[in-house]
């Protein structure tokens, strides 16, 4: 998993570099489409959303696990950064040091998060999966989404899902739900579940994976007024 999250990490760096290079030799600015973040209860389909949208929209997807990774990976914050402008890098630091202003936790590993999460803001067409995503962005176009459902519905998908007893879901469930709301509370000094912190909360019990991402897709383009190209997700 380590070497996979590096080579991703470097082909994403390299590929912000070149349009950094062609964006620095060029009058024209390239249009960007704002990200979109996704928040879930634990059993919720957010990471298998995030793909379909991604795959449909043509963005890039960041998974919690795959934020986490680069976070605590020494240096790879950085390298993120320098993918901007020095205007942009001011702006980055600028947020970074707001937020840790109240913040007694893992400084450096929250200091290496935002930086990264708000690179891939500044970037553009991305997909970004909880870690309190919602909460670091500031663009006012940012869509953010989170999807619910009742406990049993998402016992059930997690277990069917990841082959495990509804018996393990459910103590998983307890155990990450709580984790991610003391996360936020702790870094954000927010309520993870608070409906006014989202664009769109979800029931996701009620749909597949198709009408979600219409669902998501539609609220996108009456946010921002943009329409990404559409493709067939696989």
């Amino acid at each position: 998993m380590a070497r996979k999250v590096t080579q991703i990490v470097e082909n994403q760096i390299r590929a912000w570099r070149r349009q950094k290079t062609l964006q620095a030799s060029s009058d024209k600015q390239e249009k960007k489409f704002p990200v979109i973040t996704i928040s879930r209860e634990f059993g919720s389909p957010g990471a298998a959303l995030a793909g379909y949208l991604g795959e449909k929209m043509g963005f890039n997807v960041w998974d919690q696990e795959l934020l986490v990774l680069i976070a605590q990976e020494l240096g790879s914050d950085q390298k993120f950064v320098e993918t901007l402008d020095e205007r942009r890098q001011r702006v980055v630091e600028d947020a970074v040091a707001a937020f840790l202003t109240n913040v007694h936790t893992n400084v450096n590993y929250l200091h290496a998060l935002i930086r990264v999460v708000r690179t891939i803001e500044v970037h553009g067409s991305g997909i970004i999966v909880g870690r309190g995503s919602n909460f670091i962005c500031e663009s006012p176009q940012v869509l953010n989404v989170r999807l619910v459902g009742p406990l049993k519905y998402r016992i059930n998908y997690y277990a069917n899902r990841f082959g495990i007893t509804r018996e393990e879901a459910g103590k998983l469930a307890g155990i990450k739900d709580k984790e991610r709301s003391e996360f936020i509370s702790s870094n954000f000094q927010k309520d993870v579940s608070d409906p006014l912190g989202y664009d769109l909360v979800i029931n996701s019990s009620f749909y597949d994976l198709e009408q979600l991402s219409d669902i998501v897709m539609r609220a996108y383009e009456i946010k921002t007024g943009m329409i990404p190209v559409m493709k067939e997700a696989s």
